[in-house]
């Protein structure tokens, strides 16, 4: 039961990121993507694809927090960048992050809100280290909050 509850959420989830995409609630739009809950609905139940996710994973509390950290990241970073563009004061490099996240979904989501915040941009991961090239390296070489995104990501999906 929980698997199907997985998979309506996660097809509902992609249906409404196709409309987004499209811009436009159409009914061709809406129609067309239907597909996605469709087909994560039919290959689950054919056996295709295994949906094994912690209950955590429901919880709107922690994906709302997850939200806000990441918007707090990229106002914070838009801040910083626009700074740095205005004074002249880029310092690009790569910077090692200690990786704590196990699950891929974790890392993806993880890799996600490293790339989508400014001046920022997830290079790979090997073990338990993360390479993250910066447009502005400070000399505490950290990035702020990074530590605690992985901590709700270890909440939410491990």
């Amino acid at each position: 039961m929980l698997a199907r509850l997985t998979a309506c959420v996660l097809g509902a989830a992609l249906w409404g990121l196709w409309v987004l995409l499209w811009r436009s609630p159409s009914w061709p739009v809406i129609l067309v993507g239907v597909i996605f809950p469709a087909s994560l609905y039919f290959a689950l139940s054919r056996g295709l694809v295994l949906l094994r996710v912690p209950k955590s994973f429901f919880r709107l509390d922690l994906w709302c927090l997850f939200g806000g950290l990441v918007l707090w990241r990229i106002f914070l970073s838009v801040c910083r960048v626009g700074w740095s563009i205005i004074t002249g004061c880029i310092s690009p490099g790569i910077v090692v992050v200690p990786l704590r996240l196990r699950t891929e979904a974790a890392q993806l989501l993880l890799f996600w809100a490293v790339t989508v915040t400014p001046g920022t941009i997830a290079l790979v991961a090997e073990g338990d280290v993360l390479y993250v090239h910066c447009l502005c390296v400070s000399p505490a070489t950290d990035l702020p909050g990074l530590a605690r995104l992985q901590g709700l990501l270890e909440k939410l999906l491990e």
